[in-house]
Order: structure tokens, then C-alpha cells, then sequence
């Protein structure tokens, strides 16, 4: 075992002179010596170890991340494809009366946006997320002959999955849709608008809804449908549309794109051009703009001929065309 005088000897220091013991007096003597017992060597860091976790992790990255959640869809007919998204609060079905006029000539997909109807909800939930999520029914669709037509929020949704897929489709169209809220909401005024939507959600939500449709029988058949979605679901929804704004989505897309606008947004008496920046469509390059008359919210069951006509106009020029169009085309209506 080591012993003081062999700690000593070893750093240096010098121990009272013994006789008898070590060497020669008053110094540290070699014969018999003990030497100091080393420790164990530091252990080497297991560095194929550590290389193996790291390519591990970076061959689960992927599956780390979350993957889109899968949209419940109806499909039927044959042709060009048609990809319904349908309105805040809705379901797919709301499509039916519009798609059962097209089925002659297209490929009718209607869509049930995340948290509503059958489709499940992300988590955490975006509006990038909810835009991934239709961008996969898209992909499964033929880029060069797909339209993608989206009812209000869905127009939204249907503009962000374009910007980031530009391939997967041939044109957009937005129905009664906006890209970003006309005037800003202050901080205040939207920590008061989810507190109420927090304490009274049942009375909020039926007033919202009564309010989006024409009358009062709109409004009714718009809350009925919205009472069908979750109110987490409903809530996610309303805070990401505080502050949304998807107009960087206009800049450079390549799809070619259409407004529709009904009676209930776009009145008689307004000009596209003053409606267009009001809904913030003031960025598009290239954008085409039609207006159907004596309807609102529900122009897919209440004009159905009216807007199967508009879509299947827009839908054979942009599948046909092989270039966007370079400047805006005039507003026209249908009555």
C-alpha cells in the first residue's frame, strides 16, 4: 500500500530523518520502496457508442416529426380532378349538390377539413398543419389536371398547400375567402374575444354563425353544422384566424387562381378592384375574379348549377393552359 512518506517522496517534500527506515537519514531511499498504486486509467469515452445513438436519432428524425394527419375524403366519377375543401364549421357533404353536377366530366375529391367532420385534428394544430394535410390528398392526384376549390376558410388553406406544392395542381379557387384580416385586432380586444369564447362558447358560437348566413334560416342551417365540430376543435381554429395571414401565399404562385365571391361578400355595388385589396388579394400577379348573385354562404346547394358552370370554365382553361395568365382578369357575374 503507499504510505505517507511515499506521497512525500513522490511530490517532492521531505520527511523527518528516521533511522532505520527508507535510506539514508533525512531523505527518500530507493531500497525497499513502495511505490505509489496509480488509479485506474480514465476510461476512454465510448465514442462508437455515442456515434451509433446519433445515427440512430438522425434516422428517426423523421418519424420524430409529426406527419400530417389523414383527411377523410369521398371520391367518385372519372377525369380531371376536382378537390372540394369545404368552410369553417362544415363538413364535405355540404359539396354534394355542386359535385353531383360535375361528376359527368371530373373526378370529384370533397374533403373534410382537420378537427371537422370524420378527419381527425392535428396536434398541435396550425394552419400550416391543416395546408400539409390537404396537400397529401392533393399529391395523390395528377398535378398537370387537378383544381383545387376552396369555400372560405378551405380557400385559405387551399392557398397555403399551393404556395408550398405549386406542382400538385393547376389552379386554385377561392370562394368568399380572405387572406388576411382587414384591420388588425388589438392585443386587448382578442384576449377578450377568447375569454368569452371560453365562458360562454354555446351562445358565442350560435351568434357567429347566425350572423354568416343571409337570414335567419342560413344561419340556422350554418350553426347546425358548426355545433357538429368540437369545440377544442372550433377554438384552435379561431385563434390561429386572430392574426392568420396568408397573403405571402400569393407571391410567385404559380397555380392559376380564381375568386368567386357570392351576394353575401361581394355586393352588387362593389368594385373587384376595391374589394380586392380589402380581402387582401392585392398581392396576386395573375388572378381572375367572378361573382355569383342570390346566394351566400351555401351557393354549393342553393346555386349549384350556377357554380358547377363557373368551376368547369376555370377548370378546362387552366388544365388546358400550359402558362398563367400575366395580367387580372375583369370581374364577371352570374346571375
Amino acid at each position: 500500500m503507499c504510505t505517507a512518506q511515499d506521497v512525500n517522496c513522490a511530490s517532492g517534500l521531505r520527511a523527518p530523518r528516521r533511522a532505520g527506515i527508507g535510506g539514508p537519514a533525512g531523505g527518500c531511499g530507493t531500497r525497499n520502496q513502495t511505490l505509489p498504486v496509480a488509479g485506474p486509467p480514465p476510461r476512454k469515452a465510448p465514442v462508437k457508442r455515442i456515434l451509433l445513438v446519433i445515427m440512430l436519432l438522425l434516422v428517426a428524425a423523421p418519424a420524430l416529426c409529426q406527419a400530417p394527419v389523414v383527411l377523410k375524403t369521398t371520391e367518385f366519377g372519372r377525369g380531371s380532378t376536382i378537390v372540394l375543401v369545404h368552410d369553417f364549421g362544415g363538413t364535405r357533404t355540404q359539396w354534394l349538390p355542386t359535385a353531383k353536377r360535375m361528376l359527368s366530366k371530373y373526378r370529384v375529391v370533397m374533403v373534410d377539413l382537420p378537427g371537422h367532420g370524420e378527419s381527425p385534428m392535428p396536434d398541435p394544430f396550425s394552419l400550416d398543419a391543416a395546408a400539409a394535410s390537404l396537400a397529401q390528398v392533393v399529391a395523390k392526384q395528377k398535378g398537370d389536371s387537378t383544381i383545387v376549390v376552396g369555400h372560405g376558410l378551405g380557400g385559405m388553406v387551399a392557398l397555403i398547400a399551393a404556395s408550398k406544392n405549386p406542382a400538385s395542381m393547376k389552379g386554385v379557387v377561392v370562394i368568399d375567402g380572405w387572406t388576411k384580416n382587414p384591420q388588425e385586432i388589438p392585443e386587448q380586444m382578442q384576449k377578450y374575444f377568447l375569454q368569452m369564447l371560453d365562458t360562454n362558447y354555446d351562445a358565442f358560437l350560435k351568434q357567429m354563425f347566425m350572423m354568416q348566413g343571409r337570414d335567419s334560416t342560413e344561419g340556422k342551417t350554418l350553426h347546425a353544422y358548426a355545433v357538429q365540430v368540437p369545440p377544442a376543435n372550433i377554438k384552435a381554429y379561431l385563434r390561429q384566424l386572430l392574426n392568420a395571414d396568408a397573403s405571402g401565399a400569393l407571391k410567385g404562385l404559380k397555380p392559376k387562381l380564381l375568386y368567386i365571391g357570392t351576394e353575401k361578400h361581394w355586393p352588387a355595388d362593389k368594385k373587384w378592384a376595391d374589394l380586392q385589396i380589402t380581402l387582401g388579394y392585392a398581392g396576386a400577379a395573375a388572378m381572375e375574379s367572378r361573382r355569383i348573385g342570390n346566394t351566400g354562404p351555401l351557393v354549393a346547394s342553393q346555386q349549384p348549377d350556377s357554380l358547377a358552370s363557373v368551376l368547369d370554365d376555370f377548370a378546362a382553361r387552366s388544365i388546358a393552359s400550359k402558362t398563367s395568365p400575366t395580367v387580372i382578369m375583369p370581374a364577371s357575374n352570374v346571375k
